[in-house]
């Protein structure tokens, strides 16, 4: 049995502790300062996730990072961290201020960073600012949360540039419903799961932007099979200037990880008030009032990167209307005509 900390009791970081708790770990789940009425829910009888729908194994103790002792963290085999972008400087912090030596550290975290002024992954930047952080994980791959919450089978991916770290984080977690694949190629795992958050938002909106009234879901199912295309190819070519891996590209941390995304969530829900004619601004403020919409952040990034880049737009013409329709607050204009398939 090992000891395991999940810190943020969100979706994935609380999903996550059910699969380690299935295989008899002690796991503690800490939730973030936004997490206190998560883990009043969790602690009361029967206490069932507000956004998971389920409730946790019995083997999953919540607490609030207040009442947190540093000595769960010193006694940890491993530590998750379970928060969205927004919270990872917090949880940098926190951890480096609780924790007494260095341990391995995995992250569901996804999102693009700057090092040195130049665009780079949480794979190069977290190492660097958390010398409590003894190996890097990232978690990766088409996952819901929700339905892993649920014992759906799933299939994810754990990279760490340490393999046996990965491993090992393997054997602890992987469940005969939580199939795991590991990698050392953390650049392009993390590189991906900020991706497909991002490119999530046009593929999405080709589901609304051309309608088909005579399918059920409503959409035509062409153009959205047309940008998923470039999307994955695009995103392969990013992957590969960050120093990652093409290949991971086109497997479960990129492709793989993308298809879930477009399937659900509140990346792809931007893409479809997108798709319909509105503004980010419009949809953010309606449909997605109060949400984190990673991809949003990650257009900021990769915009300056874009105009750095040779024929941009011609190289990356998705990557180009989205960023143009976030940052610019328009309309999300994508132009088939001017695509020369390969």
């Amino acid at each position: 049995m090992a000891n395991i900390a999940i810190i943020g009791a969100g979706v994935m970081g609380s999903a996550l502790s059910v699969p380690a708790a299935d295989n008899g770990h002690a796991v503690t789940l800490v939730g973030s300062p936004l997490d206190d009425g998560i883990i009043e829910v969790l602690r009361s009888p029967g206490g069932v996730h507000p956004k998971l729908d389920a409730p946790l194994p019995a083997g999953v103790r919540p607490v609030t990072q207040a009442e947190l002792q540093s000595t769960v963290l010193d006694e940890a085999d491993v530590i998750i961290a379970g928060v969205s972008s927004p919270g990872i400087d917090w949880f940098a912090d926190y951890v480096e201020t609780r924790l007494s030596r260095p341990k391995p550290i995995a992250f569901v975290t996804k999102g693009l960073d700057l090092l040195g002024g130049a665009l780079a992954t949480y794979a190069d930047t977290l190492p660097r600012r958390m010398t409590r952080c003894q190996a890097f994980v990232g978690i990766g791959g088409p996952c819901i949360a929700r339905e892993l919450a649920k014992c759906v089978p799933t299939l994810s991916i754990y990279a760490s540039p340490d393999r046996d770290v990965a491993d090992r984080l393997r054997s602890l977690l992987q469940t005969p419903y939580y199939r795991l694949a590991t990698t050392a190629d953390a650049v392009g795992l993390e590189a991906c799961a900020a991706l497909k958050n991002f490119y999530a938002i046009g593929v999405s909106a080709m589901q609304t932007r051309h309608p088909d009234d005579r399918r059920n879901d409503g959409q035509s199912k062409n153009p959205c099979a047309g940008a998923f295309s470039i999307a994955v190819a695009e995103m392969t070519m990013i992957v590969t200037a960050l120093g990652g891996s093409g290949e991971t590209a086109i497997g479960l941390a990129g492709l793989g990880d993308l298809h879930v995304t477009v399937g659900g969530g509140r990346n792809s829900r931007l893409g479809h008030g997108l798709g319909a004619g509105r503004t980010v601004s419009e949809v953010l403020a309606t449909d997605l009032k109060g949400e984190t919409v990673e991809g949003v952040d990650t257009a900021r990034l990769l915009a300056d990167w874009l105009m750095g880049q040779d024929d941009a737009r011609a190289q990356y013409p998705l990557a180009n209307a989205i960023t143009e329709a976030v940052l610019g607050d328009g309309f999300f204009e994508f132009d088939f005509s001017a695509l020369r398939p390969t």
